[in-house]
């Protein structure tokens, strides 16, 4: 005899690139704070519903969100898209963490959270001069860290209260390494939360911090490699430091340590000359090399080497298999899945592409961005096209148009003087 068995499956709600969703205006104001010259904010955290530039900080209307506009201290502009830096913001979840700044003063000035809720600074630190900001992955805990010569004065303020947790004085030449911003793989808007940890780094040991009385965790078995270490990556359970380009050889390290649960695991290890074709060459350090680009792209990691870039497994590097571009190549995102190679005066090709698959479809620039799948900006121009390429929909912005990071979800852009927000719906 046989089981017949049945079941019910709601149908799956439209998503931009399902082929066929459509825009709809999900919603149209006033544009609530212009962005800069560049057409971007110094603050765009989609998920938390922010957008920031100079004096002003907006709290959009949204799901469970009040819209409300907030008048900031001119010590606390927003003008750094850099977290950390003078005039930047920290968003970790509902977590808003302001770094400010003054003129005459390098480096920031003092910290202060924002109850975007309330639209009020809920407390307020200044900072002595020289001072670093970082926040911890789950932005419980605010880290100001001041390096001198032979020591380093670090302190952990609680994020809700602005209270001193504690204080801890690191002896020897230490330097303070953050393994977010620029240092590691982040979120569209610059704020990824995964491995943002800083880390202590002197010249013959590297740690993490206790959040809980900021003492350092030493890693057992890493010994950074000679040269100044200025960045960190957490990747595949590994710990990787990377070294700046040395003056005038560009020669630079990359060192692994072994992964944190496997015994006996020894990591690996990468000496080359450093060189990224699209970075303009330092005049200090004859190297051409720009911090700001990230060392991954989708799940490898870019190791610019001068006879090629090398884009290796972070747990494996070069012990397995890996891809060497040719010279003047460098990897590049659009925001798809795909991983793009460049070069000067060369056509953009994929980096694993089957046979007849465009970079990009048909009429798209180089400098074309994806805010959601089939979704698409080029310029001013905005495009939602189907499976084939086909247009389904076209518009312009006058801004850096965003997505809120659902796959299919909605897309925000600047018509005019009006800020709106196109959600997918099914054409009747």
């Amino acid at each position: 005899m046989g089981l017949l068995l049945a079941g019910c499956f709601a149908p799956q709600p439209p998503m931009f690139g399902d082929g066929e969703a459509v825009p709809e205006e999900a919603s149209r104001v006033a544009l609530p704070v212009r962005p800069g010259p560049d057409g971007t904010w110094a603050l765009n955290a989609p998920a938390a519903g922010l957008l920031g530039q100079g004096r002003t900080l907006v709290r959009l209307d949204g799901p469970g969100n009040r819209g409300r506009r907030i008048a900031l201290p001119a010590e606390f502009a927003l003008t750094a898209h850099r977290p950390g830096a003078a005039h930047s913001a920290f968003v970790r979840g509902d977590q808003v963490v302001l770094v400010g700044g003054r003129d005459g003063r390098r480096g920031p000035s003092a910290i202060a959270r924002l109850d975007p809720r309330r639209g009020l600074l809920t407390w307020q630190q200044a900072l002595p001069p020289g001072s670093r900001v970082f926040l911890s992955g789950n932005g419980l805990e605010v880290l100001t860290a001041v390096c001198r010569r032979r020591s380093c004065d670090l302190t952990g303020w609680d994020t809700s209260s602005g209270v001193r947790r504690w204080t801890r004085v690191v002896s020897g030449p230490v330097r303070v390494v953050d393994a977010c911003r620029a240092d590691a793989s982040t979120t569209g808007d610059g704020r990824g939360e995964d491995g943002c940890e800083p880390y202590l780094v002197t010249p013959d040991r590297v740690g993490t911090i206790d959040p809980d009385n900021g003492g350092p965790h030493w890693l057992k078995g890493l010994r950074p490699p000679d040269g100044v270490v200025d960045r960190v990556v957490k990747a595949a359970d590994r710990v990787i430091l990377v070294t700046a380009p040395a003056k005038g050889s560009c020669r630079a390290t990359v060192l692994a340590g072994g992964t944190e649960s496997g015994e006996g695991d020894r990591g690996w290890r990468y000496d080359f000359v450093w060189d990224q074709p699209q970075a303009a060459r330092d005049p200090h350090t004859g190297c051409r090399r720009d911090r700001a680009l990230p060392l991954t792209v989708g799940f490898r990691m870019v190791l610019p080497d001068a006879e090629g870039a090398l884009l290796v497994d972070p747990y494996f590097g070069t012990r397995r298999p890996f891809t060497r571009l040719a010279r003047g190549e460098y990897p590049v995102s659009d925001g798809t899945p795909n991983t793009i190679v460049r070069a000067p005066g060369r056509p953009d090709r994929l980096l694993y592409a089957s046979a007849g698959q465009p970079v990009r479809p048909h009429g798209l620039s180089p400098a074309a961005r994806s805010l959601a799948q089939g979704f698409w900006q080029d310029g001013r121009r905005l495009l939602l096209l189907d499976h084939q390429g086909h247009g389904l929909w076209q518009g312009t912005s006058d801004c850096q148009a965003f997505g809120d990071g659902l796959k299919g979800g909605t897309v925000t852009y600047c018509d005019g003087d009006d800020l709106v927000t196109l959600r997918p719906v099914r054409e009747d």
